[in-house]
């Protein structure tokens, strides 16, 4: 495909979910790199969210569900380890599951350091599989907005099979509120030097996508380096209260409580996101 045809099927509107390119943006040997750097910015929420509210989160989880020695945690998508570890710290069992080997070496780093048990797996979490059942399993910092419909129901299938006995799932998505501000363009840049997509010279065309009914928004990138294209393709899905409780009822999990995220502040209609608090369906 030469360069006039690649551009023309950039600008094409793709079908929700038609591309999932998510392996892409988490295991490449620099964004991973990149991206590791903003977690690890304790006033930053472009990766993960700022570190004040982590604490804030932790401490509520652990008070929420009773976390201590003997409760068994699983948190998906685990990242370097920033809930995992803290929450180990409270005597908690952790399992912390995430593709990206730079995250989970970093976190396996820092909890040898501080000499926590922490199990971590790094594996796509959508193959994850375990003998042990949780406590508590969470997929925090909106997540579960990034996968396909296919792979939500795979994941939450999954989710209530690992839950022990009277286990809760904690997941924070992004509202409606938030779709409702965000709008389609298209844009360019030049990087000579490098920056977040590549190390060295590259080119960036980035179109947005909306799809007000289905209530997805795509973030799409091109990405052109000397010998290299790549696309990205970030989808977004929002939910609102009872899209989200549809979906986790389909597949046998029952919403039993609604907050505006995951350090249990009170929940806000008008917020760009919101978190649960949900049950296997007795």
């Amino acid at each position: 495909m030469n360069m006039f045809e690649t551009l023309r099927e950039f600008q094409r509107r793709p079908r929700p979910y038609e591309r999932l390119t998510t392996a892409l943006l988490w295991t490449d040997e620099h964004v991973s790199r990149k991206m590791l750097e903003f977690h690890l910015d304790a006033k930053s929420d472009i990766a993960s969210r700022n570190h004040a509210l982590i604490e804030k989160s932790v401490d509520w989880m652990a008070e929420r569900f009773r976390l201590g020695p003997g409760s068994k945690v699983c948190d998906f998508g685990c990242g370097p380890g920033l809930y995992a570890n803290r929450l180990a710290q409270k005597g908690a069992q952790v399992t912390g599951v995430d593709f990206s080997p730079r995250s989970i070496g970093h976190a396996r780093g820092v909890a040898a350091r501080q000499g926590l048990q922490v199990s971590y797996v790094c594996q796509d979490y959508l193959e994850f599989q375990s003998r042990q059942r949780f406590d508590l399993i969470a997929m925090i910092f909106c997540d579960f907005c990034a996968l396909g419909p296919e792979q939500r129901r795979l994941m939450l299938a999954k989710f209530r099979d690992l839950l022990a006995p009277g286990g809760a799932l904690l997941l924070d998505v992004f509202s409606p509120r938030l779709l409702a501000g965000m709008g389609e363009k298209c844009g360019y840049k030049y990087f000579p030097q490098g920056g977040f997509w590549a190390a060295g010279e590259h080119h960036v065309f980035r179109k947005a996508c909306k799809y007000e009914a289905e209530m997805i928004f795509l973030d799409r990138y091109l990405i052109l380096e000397e010998g290299r294209t790549r696309e990205i393709f970030n989808w977004l899905q929002c939910f609102s209260p009872e899209s989200l409780a549809g979906e986790l009822a389909e597949n046998g999990l029952a919403v039993a409580e609604r907050y505006a995220n995951v350090a249990g502040q009170a929940y806000d209609p008008a917020a760009s996101e919101f978190a649960v608090v949900a049950q296997c369906r007795s």
